[in-house]
């Protein structure tokens, strides 16, 4: 088969659109961290998790996007590099007392996830074994609240004393421009990033299709995916896959659930509610989640959609064999508007945020306290093995530029994007 697209060659384009349009590498090699030996793990059930909170959210009216023909409304703007920002310490009071401010003081860390997923598995390993990295080594609880809006909500109004963080499962910047956010994700106060770059698309065994090229041009099965979108503002990451299976002509079908976090597409892809699913830090998790499931061909790779460059590589039972479609099929315009479209997903995939306004001593005793607990080999290695999720530590004086500007980014590209959502809203949901 004759490719669609030209393969991108020079790697100076790779490395300029890398840079151009998030600068959430930060310098580093996107090669996974290797996957540490085995090592006892700790079970979820080990963790204390404390009743979920509830919120009632006022419904907003967003603004309705401009259709897409096609997907294609020409060029796109040129996006200006950003220079890659450098850790900048924060201005603190050396007088500050941080043992006596967190002794005896209980962290809710909040999850706008079910339980069993992998961001509350991350959340539970660290209530467990970070406060021993925090001065005062104070209580942390887990509180799972979801709609995942709803959860970034209760942290941005919380009180800014450090004592209710968010653990995230990417940047929040779809989740900011949802018609019920009350957040703004440049203003919130970023305590670290523990992994990010990954994304993938997988199938169930029993789909005639290998890679996404042997799917080009064919309408029947239909690959479904499952998330919730009652709206086109709700589509998120949704919006570059649907844009992916409009231009390579891949069949597709959106099907709007009620809640779709890890635990429920598990329950998904096992019933045959749906028949693939397209999620992030999840390739590594399945031999721990889902013992088999990549080793017997249950499910087995369709479409790399990690930032360009990186790998998925082998997860202990399963090459991810197909190629990485930023690297293989777009270039120009619409390898810009791609990594437009997923960097906000992929750049950040597991992060701790906190409400606006902490106090600067506060911060910075946090974000030492998750660098150091990032560097200990004991630490990092534990958590690698219990979660799947592969550690790719940003320090939090880093990842708050950085994140101001992925943010930024997306907006100078909305109005395409907008377009783009409602088009693809159109054409898949159902």
């Amino acid at each position: 088969m004759v490719k669609m697209f030209r393969k991108i060659g020079p790697l100076g384009f790779t490395i300029l659109a890398f840079s151009a349009l998030l600068v959430a590498c930060g310098g580093e090699d996107p090669t996974p961290t290797p996957r540490p030996a085995a090592t006892p793990t700790p079970t979820a059930a080990m963790m204390e998790a404390e009743p979920t909170p509830t919120a009632m959210m006022e419904e907003e009216t967003a603004p309705t996007p401009t259709p897409d023909a096609g997907g294609s409304t020409g060029p796109a703007p040129t996006p200006t590099p950003l220079p890659r920002p450098t850790p900048t310490p924060l201005p603190v009071d050396p007088g500050f007392d941080a043992e006596a401010y967190f002794s005896g003081k209980t962290i809710s860390m909040m999850v706008g996830f079910n339980p069993g997923g992998g961001t509350d598995a991350q959340a539970r390993y660290m209530s467990r074994a970070w406060p021993q990295f925090i001065p005062g080594n104070p209580r942390i609880v887990v509180r799972n609240l979801t709609p995942v809006v709803v959860e970034r909500n209760f942290v941005w109004n919380s009180k800014p004393d450090g004592l209710t963080l968010g653990l995230e499962a990417t940047a929040g910047i779809f989740d900011q421009f949802t018609p019920t956010a009350q957040f703004d994700m440049r203003e919130v106060t970023m305590i670290g990033v523990t992994s990010g770059k990954e994304g993938l698309w997988v199938i169930r065994g029993t789909l005639p299709y290998n890679c996404i090229d042997s799917a080009f041009g064919s309408t029947d099965p239909v690959l479904t995916v499952g998330t919730s979108a009652p709206t086109p503002a709700d589509l998120a990451s949704y919006v570059a896959v649907g844009w992916l299976a409009d231009r390579l002509n891949v069949p597709l079908e959106i099907r709007n659930v009620s809640a779709a976090g890890s635990a429920e597409q598990y329950v998904m892809i096992e019933r045959g509610d749906v028949n693939s699913w397209v999620s992030g830090t999840i390739w590594d998790q399945y031999p721990r989640t889902r013992p088999g499931w990549t080793g017997s061909g249950f499910i087995r790779p369709f479409a790399d959609l990690s930032f360009p460059g990186f790998d998925l590589g082998h997860n202990g039972e399963a090459d991810f064999h197909c190629p990485n479609v930023a690297d293989e099929y777009f270039e120009g315009d619409d390898l810009d508007l791609w990594v437009a479209m997923r960097g906000p997903q992929v750049y950040a995939s597991k992060n701790i945020i906190g409400p606006a306004g902490i106090p600067n001593e506060v911060t910075a005793v946090l974000r030492k306290a998750l660098a150091d607990a990032m560097a200990d080999e004991e630490f990092a290695s534990t958590m690698q093995a219990f979660t799947g999720i592969k550690n790719a530590f940003t320090h939090g004086d880093v990842a708050q530029q950085e994140l101001a500007d992925t943010v930024n980014s997306f907006v100078d590209n909305q109005a395409r994007i907008n377009e783009v959502t409602q088009f693809v809203f159109d054409k898949y949901v159902r």
